[in-house]
């Protein structure tokens, strides 16, 4: 059974920031609809499967990459929580490191 996918008020503000960037940048929001819609669908995966993803040095956080972006996530038997979401460019966060 999948587990219910909710995002963190800091996750929530990153997506909001990157998809506002993207908009104003392109003069379009065509690149913003497809990175949301990658990323829902994603989310959904590892809704159903979340150790078929990077593991991080918690042993209930993990991360995969989308599209340049660094998805960080925690999961449970119930939910799975969207930590973070970062540009892959910048320097990685130790706790969040590949073991």
């Amino acid at each position: 059974m999948a587990r219910l996918i909710e995002f963190s008020r800091r996750s929530t503000v990153q997506l909001q920031k990157i998809l506002e960037f993207y908009d104003e940048r392109n003069g379009n929001d065509a690149y913003s609809r497809r990175l949301l819609k990658c990323l829902l669908s994603d989310l959904q995966q590892k809704a159903i499967t979340p150790t078929a993803s990077s593991p991080s040095t918690r042993s209930d956080v993990r991360f995969f990459y989308l599209m340049g972006f660094t998805i960080v996530f925690r999961y449970n038997t119930k939910r799975i929580t969207v930590l973070s979401i970062r540009s892959s460019e910048r320097k990685p966060l130790k706790l969040y490191q590949r073991m």
